[in-house]
């Protein structure tokens, strides 16, 4: 994001912290590179102005590699400046799109890179799509809504 001050692009860092129904912006310090070891330090930095330290169970965090590696990895790296083990509350929304990416490989095949044919070929083709003659595909004779199952 631009500084504020030098009008620079910088890399800052948002770092919460929540429990008994609140959230609480902690910091949101610029970080001098996107480095782990940075992050880390950042993080663990707020922890200690906010005197959390021995308070912290857990982290929440995208499933990135550079959060969850083994070795180097930021959360690796926060558990050994805080010397303790802390629970790992890995974000839904990327365990959601892994599943999502199996399924769609097991239905569509395999794919060799991030574009898929078939939403390439619809893409190319848009413009030659009347698009004043949509339908739903409610309407259509063919797809009946799902029964329940109840």
């Amino acid at each position: 994001m631009q500084d504020l001050t030098t009008k620079e692009n910088v890399d800052r860092l948002p770092i919460l912290v929540s429990g008994n129904g609140t959230v609480q912006l902690l910091n949101v310090p610029k970080l001098p590179n996107g480095t782990c070891s940075e992050i880390a330090k950042a993080v663990v930095g707020a922890l200690k102005d906010w005197d959390l330290t021995e308070r912290i169970g857990g982290m929440s965090f995208d499933t990135t590699s550079s959060n969850t590696g083994r070795n180097n990895g930021v959360c690796v790296l926060i558990e050994q400046q805080l010397k303790k083990d802390l629970l790992y509350f890995a974000c839904r929304h990327h365990d959601l799109e892994l599943l999502l990416a199996e399924a769609f490989k097991t239905v569509m095949g395999p794919m060799s890179g991030p574009n898929v044919t078939m939403f390439k070929r619809f893409q190319d083709h848009w413009q030659f799509i009347d698009r004043s003659q949509f339908e739903s595909s409610d309407s259509h004779p063919h797809v009946r809504p799902k029964a329940n199952s109840g």
